[in-house]
């Protein structure tokens, strides 16, 4: 009988050795999938996700997430889209409360236009969890594909007031424009986000002001022919940038970032007169309070001889306390350099 209880107990203690040697283990490869999962990455080859990393046993990892719905993600980085959404549907089965898999699913349905599967969904996601960003962002692009305005009110008016609404408020305004872009209501909308928010970067809220003002489909154009130019200027094809940005400016007339960026490339390929004009149009019409227009000025001024108007134009950058992100070069550190004999 002691010899029958000692190997019970025996078994038992492997089992749970097993157990424990298993949980290690996938903790290990765990720390990895979490990590390529907050940062929206994929460091891992799937060799390593999908052989080394059990679904199955442990199936939910440390931080609550399905392991199957972990590893589809990388079977969508590799275009194993059907693999990934049976892994997704498994996930589903073992847990039918969680809403990552559905809402990743939703997410793949849009991709491939099935807007009926998308809708239901994305949906149910965005009921359950209102407040994830994530799944307000699937399913009010969804409302967008199917003008779905009614449903996008009711939507926003759940998540409007929730912690950390704004993202939320970026995308209802940005829909509204989308789909009925009444300017003003658009505008009540805007002047109220500003009152709700009033120490927070408004970069976004002023693109949505501008779209506003130049119209959903002219700002499509602006944004695609500026993104071109973008490329060419990165690129260092400052001619070819000067050409895409000039057609951008056809779309819309009221961003003067893209001013900014086309004076710059006048300069950088030595038509300096075009680049003074459009230099002085972005301080006297928009005046900028970030100093990088003056900073810009100042120095191509310098640069064609004109020493004193440059290192004018390079005290109001400082004033602004303008940084040069890349390289990192304050206003005032140039200023030193270039006008401390002036």
């Amino acid at each position: 009988m002691k010899s029958f209880f000692k190997i019970i107990f025996s078994l038992i203690l492997i089992s749970i050795i097993i157990v424990n040697i298993k949980v290690a283990f996938s903790s290990h490869w765990q720390f990895f999938l979490i990590y390529d999962y907050n940062d929206q990455g994929f460091s891992l080859p799937y060799n390593d996700v999908g052989d080394k990393i059990s679904d199955d046993f442990p199936n939910i990892s440390q931080t609550a997430l399905p392991m199957k719905y972990l590893k589809a993600r990388y079977l969508i980085n590799m275009d194993s889209i059907n693999k990934a959404k049976n892994m997704l549907y498994k996930a589903l089965e073992l847990h039918p409360d969680h809403m990552a898999p559905i809402q990743l699913l939703a997410s793949i349905y849009l991709k491939e236009e099935n807007i009926d599967s998308a809708y239901i969904l994305s949906k149910e996601a965005f009921n359950k969890m209102p407040n994830h960003n994530i799944h307000r962002a699937t399913y009010f692009e969804v409302l967008r594909k199917l003008n779905k305005v009614d449903e996008i009110d009711v939507a926003f008016d759940l998540v409007k007031n929730n912690l950390e609404p704004k993202f939320h408020w970026y995308d209802y305004i940005f829909s509204k424009i989308k789909l009925q872009n009444n300017k003003e209501e658009i505008e009540i909308l805007i002047n109220e986000f500003r009152e709700k928010f009033p120490n927070d970067d408004l970069d976004a809220i002023d693109q949505l002001q501008n779209m506003t003002n130049v119209g959903s489909e002219s700002y499509n154009l602006f944004a695609y022919f500026s993104g071109i130019g973008d490329a060419h200027f990165r690129e260092e094809n400052y001619n070819k940038a000067v050409e895409f940005y000039e057609l951008a400016l056809n779309f819309n007339k009221e961003s003067y970032l893209l001013y900014e960026n086309l004076a710059i490339a006048y300069d950088l390929s030595e038509n300096y007169p075009k680049a003074l004009d459009i230099y002085n149009l972005v301080i006297d019409k928009f005046k900028p309070l970030d100093g990088r227009v003056e900073f810009y000025k100042g120095l191509m001024l310098i640069k064609t001889g004109k020493a004193n108007d440059g290192c004018m134009a390079l005290s109001q950058a400082v004033n602004k306390n303008f940084i040069l992100e890349t390289p990192k070069i304050a206003a005032s550190s140039a200023y030193i350099s270039l006008c401390s004999n002036n």
